[in-house]
């Protein structure tokens, strides 16, 4: 169990893929979207439009526009990249559901007297629209942030945020998530202990190139393995 005696006040927590299945949901749901318009525009069949994401996915990885890849092959407009983008974005978010351990996990996380932040980035409408649906609020965490894009906000600059907000040092922080080139890179940069959660597409990207990329202090299988820890003796979670 976590002791409150230890060293961290705080855990930021992720919310795609880190405390509900985002990649086997909303992220096939997108995808089989965008491969509607993308077979109209190239005309072929929508199955093959759907794989050629997946392709173009493995090819070039998480962080770049597959989109804009498809248009550029197929001398397509740059508008197209656009519109296949919002095809996959927009998706119907009902039925998303959080994984089964979470709820208790941050009843407990609460009740032991930690800091509970929420950070995620996308498009601001859609990750409300999300976290309404997942039945999250203020009653779990202390505060819910979504990056400002349009600004250009990134994680870091509301990890930095909350480090002066409730006046804490980097090392007393917890950051949990799946992306390392997203949160967990963030939190590392700034001395927060980072743990990254096995599951999802980033997570398996990572996986194939993990020689190249910077190490997230722990990894855990499931959210409640944060309960788990005894702040410094994670004797329970494996190191990377």
């Amino acid at each position: 169990m976590l002791k409150k005696s230890g060293k961290i006040k705080a855990v930021i927590l992720d919310l795609d893929d880190t405390l509900y299945d985002c990649s086997g949901t909303l992220i096939l749901r997108g995808r089989r979207q965008a491969a509607k318009a993308i077979a109209r525009t190239i005309n072929c069949p929508e199955e093959e439009a759907y794989l050629l994401q997946r392709e173009m996915e493995e090819k070039y990885g998480t962080k770049v526009n597959i989109y804009e890849k498809i248009a550029s092959s197929h001398n397509l407009p740059h508008s197209s990249a656009g519109e296949f983008l919002k095809e996959f974005i927009h998706v119907d978010i009902s039925g998303i559901a959080l994984f089964p351990d979470v709820v208790d996990t941050l009843t407990q996380i609460k009740s032991l007297g930690y800091k509970l932040i929420l950070v995620t980035s996308g498009e601001k409408q859609i990750q409300v629209r999300k976290i309404h649906v997942l039945g999250l609020h203020s009653n779990y965490f202390d505060e819910i942030l979504i990056p400002d894009r349009n600004n250009y906000q990134t994680k870091k600059d509301c990890f930095q945020e909350i480090v002066q907000r409730y006046n804490l040092e980097p090392e007393e922080i917890l950051c949990v998530g799946d992306k390392i080139d997203d949160e967990l890179t963030a939190g590392k940069s700034l001395g927060m202990v980072t743990v990254m959660l096995q599951h999802g597409r980033h997570f398996e990207a990572y996986l194939k190139e993990r020689d190249k990329c910077i190490k997230p202090d722990y990894s855990i299988e499931y959210v409640k393995n944060i309960l788990e820890l005894k702040i410094m003796d994670y004797s329970t979670i494996v190191p990377w």
